[in-house]
C-alpha cells in the first residue's frame, strides 16, 4: 500500500500596487482545502497526495504558478517536505523552487540571515504572539554569521543561553524543521437567514413557526462547524417599513432549536413589536462549541439550555433587573452585595487555604468564651432583619424577645460586643428607615437607583453589633440601629 509523503507549497506575492488577497486565497483553495494564510501576501498549502492527480512536485509547482498568472498575479512558488523550508524559500527566491526529501537544511544553508526574521514573524502571525522586539540580524552580523547554514550550526544550548528560547525556534526554522502543525484557514461563514412573509404576522404563535423554520438550518450549520450561538440578532421589518431589532446575549454557546426559539419568543413577549411583521431575519454570532467533562462523583446539573430558558422566563416575569446572582462589593456595610447575571458555566472550584473566619460577612466565630478551644460557626444572615426587643442592663443586652415565628427569645447568657459599624455618612442622604425592615431602605423616586442592591450602597448606616447566646441554646447576631434605637436579629449561628 502506497504511503504519501508530506509535501507543502508556499506562495508569496511580492509587493504590488494591485495586490488581490482574495485571488491568492482562491489559488490555494483550488489545489487543496488545507491551506493557511500567514499574511495578505503569503499562504502555505498542504499538497500531499496531489502527485497522483497532477504529477511530480515540479508539475505541481508549475500548475500553481500558471493558475496564479491566469489570475493576474506574479508569485514565488516553493515546494518542500517541511512547511518551514517552503516558507523561507518562497520569501528568499523568485520563480519556482523544489526541495527533495531530506534536503531541507541543505537547501536553506545559503539563504541570507535577514530572511529568517521575516519568515519567523510571518509564522507567528498564525501560531503565537507577536515577535519580540529582539532583532536577529544585527546580533548575527556582530558574530560574523551571514547565512542560515551558519546559524543552524551554532550549539543550541549556548544560543539559548544568550538569546532565550526564541532562538531555538529561529534555529529550527533555519534547519527547515516544523515546530507547529498547519492550521487550515476556514473561510468566513455568515450564519444568517431571512424569510419574506406572504401575510403580516402579529401574534407569537405564527411567529413561532417562522422562527423554527429559520433556526433549523442555522442550527445544522452550527453543528457541522462545532459552533454555538453566542449572540442572537433578530430583525423584524414592520409593515410600516421600520426595523425592530433585538439582541440576545446568551450565557453559554447554544445551538438547540427549541431553546433558541423559546428565548426569542420570551424576548418578543416582553418587548412586542409595535406593528405587524412582514420579514424576519436572524443572524448569529458563532463561538466555539461547549466542551463538557463529566465526573463520577458530582451530581448532574441542569443543562445550559434549560438554565437559559429558565432565566429568560424569570426575566420576562419579574424584569431583568430583579434576577441575578449576588456578588460581594468593596464596602464595609454588613450584607452589601450587587446583582450579576447568572452564569450557566463555572470554573472548577479552587481550594482556599485562607481561614474560614477571614470574612465576617460569610463565616465568623461565635466570640463566646470556650474551654481552651475556638468555636467556629457559620452565620446565616437574615436578608430581612427580624425586629426584636431587648432589655439593657449596664449597656449590655440581658434579655431578647421577638414576635417572629421560628425565632426564640429569652435570657442572654453571654453577650460579646459591641462592634460599631457605620458608613456612607458623606453621601448626605438621610435614610428613610422602616421599623419593620431597616435593610430595605427607600429613597425619593427621582433619586432611586434601578436595583435594590444599589440603594443599599448609597444610604448611610450606623449600628452596634452583638453576638448573644440565649438560655435555650440559640446563638444570634443582633444589632442596634443608633438612628432609631431599634433592635434587630441579623443572623443565626449554626
Amino acid at each position: 500500500m502506497r504511503k504519501d509523503r508530506k509535501m507543502f507549497a508556499c506562495l508569496y506575492q511580492p509587493t504590488a500596487p494591485d495586490r488581490d488577497v482574495a485571488a491568492l486565497l482562491a489559488v490555494a483553495r483550488e489545489f487543496s482545502p488545507r491551506y493557511e494564510r500567514h499574511r495578505d501576501d503569503l499562504v502555505s498549502i498542504d499538497v500531499s497526495g496531489l502527485d497522483r492527480l497532477i504529477g511530480p512536485p515540479a508539475a505541481i509547482a508549475n500548475e500553481l504558478r500558471r493558475d496564479a498568472e491566469a489570475r493576474g498575479m506574479h508569485v514565488h512558488v516553493a515546494l518542500a517536505p517541511s512547511r518551514a523550508a517552503a516558507l523561507v524559500l518562497a520569501l528568499a527566491r523568485p520563480g519556482v523552487t523544489i526541495v527533495a526529501p531530506g534536503k531541507e537544511r541543505e537547501s536553506l544553508a545559503a539563504v541570507p540571515i535577514a530572511i529568517l526574521e521575516k519568515a519567523y514573524g510571518s509564522w507567528l502571525m498564525a501560531h503565537g504572539p507577536e515577535p519580540d522586539a529582539l532583532s536577529l540580524e544585527p546580533l548575527c552580523r556582530r558574530w560574523g554569521i551571514k547565512t542560515l547554514g551558519e546559524f543552524a550550526a551554532l550549539p543550541p544550548a549556548d544560543l539559548s543561553s544568550r538569546l532565550g528560547q526564541q532562538a531555538l525556534a529561529w534555529q529550527a526554522m533555519a534547519r527547515g524543521e516544523d515546530t507547529a502543525p498547519l492550521v487550515p484557514t476556514l473561510p468566513e461563514e455568515r450564519f444568517e437567514s431571512s424569510l419574506e412573509l406572504e401575510w403580516p404576522v402579529e401574534d407569537l404563535e405564527p411567529m413561532s413557526f417562522v422562527l423554527t423554520r429559520l433556526l433549523e438550518p442555522l442550527s445544522t450549520r452550527l453543528e457541522r462547524r462545532d459552533r454555538g450561538a453566542a449572540v442572537l440578532h433578530l430583525e423584524l421589518r414592520l409593515i410600516s417599513k421600520e426595523i425592530n431589532a433585538r439582541r440576545l446575549q446568551l450565557p453559554s454557546p447554544i445551538r438547540d432549536v427549541r431553546t433558541l426559539r423559546t428565548l426569542l419568543l420570551l424576548d418578543l413577549d416582553s418587548h412586542p413589536p409595535p406593528a405587524a411583521v412582514d420579514r424576519v431575519t436572524i443572524r448569529i454570532d458563532p463561538t466555539p462549541g461547549r466542551i463538557v467533562q463529566h465526573t463520577l462523583f458530582t451530581r448532574a446539573h441542569p443543562t445550559p439550555e434549560q438554565l437559559s430558558t429558565l432565566l429568560a422566563r424569570l426575566g420576562a416575569l419579574m424584569g431583568q433587573d430583579r434576577i441575578g446572582a449576588p456578588a460581594t462589593v468593596d464596602s464595609h456595610r454588613p450584607g452589601a452585595f450587587r446583582m450579576e447575571p447568572f452564569a450557566t458555566e463555572h470554573d472548577s472550584p479552587v481550594t482556599s487555604r485562607q481561614s474560614p473566619v477571614s470574612s465576617r460577612d460569610h463565616t465568623a466565630d461565635c466570640r463566646l468564651p470556650t474551654e481552651g478551644c475556638r468555636v467556629v460557626s457559620a452565620l446565616r444572615r437574615c436578608r430581612q432583619p427580624v425586629p426584636a426587643r431587648a432589655v439593657i442592663e449596664d449597656g449590655r443586652p440581658m434579655r431578647l424577645t421577638t414576635d417572629r415565628r421560628g425565632f426564640t427569645g429569652g435570657h442572654v447568657l453571654t453577650a460579646t460586643g459591641p462592634w460599631r459599624t457605620s458608613g456612607n455618612w458623606w453621601a448626605g442622604q438621610s435614610p428613610v428607615v422602616s421599623p419593620q425592615s431597616p435593610v430595605r431602605t427607600t429613597l425619593p423616586t427621582a433619586d432611586r437607583p434601578p436595583t435594590a442592591d444599589c440603594r443599599l450602597q448609597t444610604v448611610p448606616w450606623n449600628r452596634d453589633e452583638w453576638d448573644v447566646a440565649l438560655a435555650d441554646g440559640a446563638v444570634y447576631r443582633v444589632f442596634r440601629d443608633r438612628e432609631t434605637d431599634g433592635w434587630f436579629i441579623d443572623g443565626i449561628f449554626d
